[in-house]
């Protein structure tokens, strides 16, 4: 456990809140491709309460994160055409007040110190952030 980039303080429930923090990073501009399949966006709207705009946050942590187990949300696989596409977890976070969720796909070349995040607005916009700003990320 990499005590450094996982502080406990405690969230509206009473448990221990995860905090990972980082700086923004430009991203591989893929991830609107993939978004925008009604496949996955119905299972976010389901499983995540929002449609995510059809793109995500990159963020180089400081350090690696270790995902707990028992928060992950899976999202399934499906075929779309003559394509499939593979699961992959989801985390709900809080970024600056935004509810959102860390999207971790089966199928990805990521290092374990990036993520990307997902959320019902354009984060770069709403939050006027740029390559380089240091954010911090609450697990919920």
């Amino acid at each position: 456990m990499q005590a450094e980039n996982q502080e406990n303080r405690k969230s509206s429930e009473g448990a221990p809140a995860r905090i990972m923090r980082g700086k923004v990073s430009a991203g591989k501009s893929e991830a609107q491709y993939y978004i925008s399949k009604e496949g996955y966006k119905r299972q976010f709207r389901e499983t995540l309460g929002f449609e995510p705009y059809p793109g995500t946050l990159n963020i180089k942590l400081e350090a690696t994160f270790a995902f707990p187990g028992e928060k992950a949300i899976l999202i399934k696989g499906f075929q779309d055409s003559n394509r499939v596409f593979g699961e992959c977890q989801c985390y709900k976070i809080k970024l600056k007040g935004i509810e959102a969720a860390v999207v971790r796909p089966e199928r990805s070349d990521y290092p374990d110190d990036l993520i990307e995040v997902i959320a019902p607005v354009n984060l770069r916009m709403a939050l006027v952030l740029e390559d380089g700003d240091q954010v911090e990320v609450t697990l919920l």
